[in-house]
């Protein structure tokens, strides 16, 4: 069976063609179409928040994501929502990120998270962000969250920052 990206499907489509793609591009799961009456767009399977509005895919807002195998006792990760949020206000940064991304870097429980390589998230948009967190109190913040839930290599800890 021949193969065809959708987006090629759609440049090549006319307008009364299109929602027709991508209805059957939805149904196939190849796209995922955002609940938020606002903003509506179709998104990659792979995309966990829309790119459009920063809504996951129940249509809800951008939430904290907690790895691991155990949660973080609330004021844990409430003191390092705080430090977070004050890191990125005395930087002056513009509009504040919804949530920043912290990388587990290491099988090894012995190592930590990227305190250099972030990832902040502005809506739909996620953008790169290089720092030096070592020697901070998100530092020794994320290692208590660390010692709590135990992450596995490669997950994701993302702590949102608006009220």
């Amino acid at each position: 069976m021949p193969t065809i990206e959708v987006a090629t499907l759609l440049d090549h489509s006319d307008a009364a063609g299109r929602p027709a793609i991508l209805k059957a591009a939805v149904a196939a799961g190849v796209l995922w179409k955002c609940r938020e009456t606002t903003c509506s767009r179709h998104n990659d399977r792979g995309e966990e928040l829309c790119r459009g509005c920063g809504r996951n895919r129940k249509g809800h807002p951008l939430s904290d994501a907690q790895p691991g195998l155990y949660c973080a006792p609330d004021e844990i990760w409430e003191r390092l929502r705080e430090e977070v949020r004050d890191h990125f206000l005395t930087q002056a940064i513009t509009p504040l990120p919804d949530a920043v991304t912290f990388r587990w870097q290491s099988a090894d429980h012995a190592s930590t998270w990227s305190l250099t390589d972030l990832v902040l998230h502005h809506g739909g948009r996620q953008e790169p962000y290089r720092t030096d967190l070592q020697g901070t109190e998100i530092e020794e913040s994320l290692e208590e969250v660390a010692l709590a839930v135990e992450p596995s290599y490669l997950e994701d800890l993302r702590i949102t920052l608006q009220p």
